[in-house]
């Protein structure tokens, strides 16, 4: 399929980050990567499409790479490959956060020139504070119910096995399967980069919805958002520590303080909209499953009650059955010992030689 056969819709959360990401800079690509959470992506993908399309909307005019003028490449001065090069920065600060402190502008974008310049350096001078290695290949979504049920009991809780587990539980393991399986989930995982992020993300997943195996398209991918927020939130922490740590250690030099005060003061805003999201769409999500429950019940005299008594029903119908062939079992023995003419002669104390 073309990428011109796609049709990508914005979501009311992504559209927000998108009107406040062009408040930064109206650059559609850098607009489209940000908020994908993707740095592959550029204007011509469905998603850089999507964001162009919302943007002329709202009348808003954006730029693409053409309207910007190609500038002469920049190199670092000897200040800043020594500021690069000090104590200043720590292992986990981000190539973005670094390039900011070392041009001393915090509105460069990711992947601009000073960026990349950065990273080149740091990649060359120090490697240390490369944070995590990226991942190469594709995450892939179970199918066995085995493996369902192991990420249900690693990340929930649970100490499920597969042939004893109840019927009602299992059937939320194989609802769980195909919620994986689905294409929003497996292209959403597939973005994150390391295998901590992955892993954050696909258990925050699992842990909030192998329990309901009744939720709709769209709660399912509403949960998919607040799980990527959860990344996002522990991405924006992390950067927040190793700025207020790097902040106690240039208490001496003003210059830094300020820079770096202007940082933490960014991204402690970053991190409360952040937390905000997740605690909308946890309230939106809790509240609408609810209410729709319970108008299905009250509409439907209450048919999900019914089935679940007729799993436990079967359930327990079959524990019965499992006593009653072990009982006959036990009975066909009885008889069979009770046959047995030498058993009752040894019982009566009279042995057979005695009886001939």
């Amino acid at each position: 399929m073309s990428k011109d056969a796609i049709v990508f819709n914005l979501e009311e959360d992504l559209k927000k980050e998108i009107l406040e990401e062009f408040k930064t800079t109206p650059d559609i690509m850098a607009i489209t990567r940000k908020v994908f959470q993707d740095e592959t992506l550029d204007g011509r993908s469905y998603q850089g499409r999507a964001v162009k399309k919302f943007l002329v909307e709202n009348g808003l005019n954006y730029k693409t790479c053409v309207d910007v003028p190609k500038t002469k490449q920049k190199e670092l001065t000897n200040e800043q490959k020594e500021f690069l090069m000090s104590d200043n920065l720590e292992n986990g600060i981000s190539g973005l956060d670094a390039a900011k402190l070392c041009f001393k502008d915090k509105s460069i974008q990711s992947l601009s020139t000073e960026h990349r310049i950065v990273l080149d350096f740091l990649k060359e001078f120090r490697p240390d504070i490369t944070e995590e290695h990226p991942v190469a290949e594709k995450w892939v979504a179970p199918k066995a119910l085995s493996r369902a049920i192991k990420k249900v009991n690693d990340w929930a809780g649970t100490t499920f096995e597969e042939v004893t587990m109840p019927t009602k539980q299992k059937r939320c393991c194989e609802k769980l399967l195909l919620y994986l399986q689905s294409v929003r989930f497996r292209e959403t995982i597939n973005q994150f980069s390391t295998y901590s992020d992955r892993e954050l993300f696909e258990s925050e997943f699992v842990r909030v919805t192998w329990d309901k195996p009744d939720l709709t398209v769209d709660e399912q991918n509403l949960y998919i958002n607040m799980c990527s927020n959860y990344v996002r939130l522990k991405h924006i922490q992390k950067r927040l520590d190793k700025l207020n740590g790097l902040l106690n250690e240039v208490q001496d030099q003003q210059d830094m303080t300020m820079r770096l005060t202007e940082l933490i003061k960014a991204t402690s805003d970053e991190l409360n909209q952040c937390e905000k999201r997740i605690e909308a769409l946890a309230k939106d999500l809790n509240g609408s499953r609810q209410n729709r429950l319970k108008e299905k019940g009250e509409g439907g005299g209450s048919i999900l009650a019914l089935v679940e008594a007729f799993q436990e029903k079967e359930e327990r119908g079959r524990m019965v059955l499992m006593a009653e062939l072990q009982n006959k079992l036990i009975e066909e023995e009885a008889d069979r010992l009770e046959s047995m003419e030498e058993l009752k002669a040894r019982i009566l104390g009279i042995s057979k030689h005695e009886l001939l």
